[in-house]
């Protein structure tokens, strides 16, 4: 879900409308497999149940070209292109139709009514749910784990602009996903010689904990400024302020908090940086033996031994810096981790 952010669904839209996808899928598993017991038990229903399968068709086709979101731009189009699925969908229900008349015609002794079509009903019972319940499905995913996920429109971040004393949970969020995506970058770059997959699990579930916290926090204190903005006395605003003062400590704790994990966040970039650094400084030393070879022949003056090297020298200390920064940011995580699993203890 994370490569399809514009699929996930804000806290403020609420909970999700209609029935849900689950839902969906046993509705068309039941609906289908009814219609393929009513072609069985009343054969005199077999060309209405077709010319219905034909419709359906029709409208699956035309919802797979509306979902590709290249070939539609309004109701106009898609009934232009109705013109064509029609046809199409109802030549291909009906030569299914006569295909499986053949091959299931020996049951027709034995089974009552119209066999052929309550097999394509059968078929589009079963295709119908997997379509809807397929695995990794974004839309069907980000509904049914709307609860599970945080959003920066959950703190009001990406409508408009906002600075840190008017969104101050908004910016503390933005951190806590910075420093997560530091450690994933750094698992990418560095490789086994950064073990950061033991501690990347234990900071997104602090993540996660302190991101309902700040939920948390941003609405009461979106209350509390809602009601010292319709106070109608200095009375009212006076005894506003123990609440004031409880949500200043509660921001300034879960700043601490945030604080240690994006320290970690800040190790982690410097390790990688000097990783690239190094690269850098390695493909640069590769490369020296070609740009000597062309100095060489160009120029009557010999070059200098020292100045042949100074790549190579560069890569070394690049090299150093790089192994002793990755050090710092395993150590740093270790420290992290030991403290995540104490404070978890702790309050468990």
């Amino acid at each position: 879900m994370s490569a399809h952010p514009e699929k996930l669904i804000p806290a403020s839209a609420g909970p999700p409308r209609g029935p849900t996808w689950r839902q969906g899928a046993l509705f068309a598993a039941a609906g289908c497999g009814s219609l393929a017991a009513i072609a069985l038990l009343f054969p005199a229903t077999g060309a209405l149940l077709v010319a219905l399968l034909c419709l359906g068709t029709t409208v699956t086709v035309l919802g797979l070209v509306r979902l590709q979101d290249s070939f539609t731009d309004d109701w106009a189009d898609l009934v232009m292109h109705a013109f064509w699925a029609l046809p199409a969908s109802t030549a291909g229900v009906l030569g299914a139709h006569m295909l499986l008349g053949q091959v299931l015609g020996p049951l027709g002794a034995v089974v009552p009514g119209d066999p052929a079509t309550a097999a394509l009903y059968l078929t589009a019972a079963a295709g119908g749910a997997g379509a809807i319940m397929r695995p990794g499905m974004v839309t069907r995913l980000a509904a049914e784990y709307s609860d599970r996920y945080v959003l920066p429109e959950d703190f009001g971040r990406p409508y408009h602009y906002v600075t840190q004393r008017d969104e101050p949970e908004a910016h503390l969020f933005a951190q806590l996903q910075q420093a997560t995506d530091r450690v994933e970058e750094g698992i990418r770059v560095l490789g086994p010689s950064f073990d950061g997959s033991r501690t990347l699990p234990l900071l997104r579930e602090e993540e996660w904990r302190l991101s309902q916290e700040l939920l948390r926090l941003r609405s009461l204190r979106t209350e509390l400024v809602t009601r010292k903005h319709e106070a109608v006395s200095d009375q009212v605003a006076r005894a506003l302020e123990p609440q004031e003062e409880a949500v200043a400590r509660a921001h300034a704790a879960l700043t601490e908090r945030v604080g240690v994990l994006t320290g970690y966040g800040e190790r982690v970039r410097a390790a990688v940086t000097a990783h690239r650094e190094w690269e850098q400084c390695q493909e640069i030393a590769d490369r020296a033996g070609d740009y000597a070879d062309l100095a060489l022949s160009s120029s009557l003056d010999t070059m200098r031994t020292e100045e042949l090297d100074d790549s190579l020298l560069s890569v070394q200390a690049a090299h150093s810096v790089r192994e002793e920064l990755v050090r710092e940011a395993v150590a740093a995580g270790s420290s992290l981790s030991e403290a995540l699993h104490r404070d978890r203890d702790h309050k468990g």
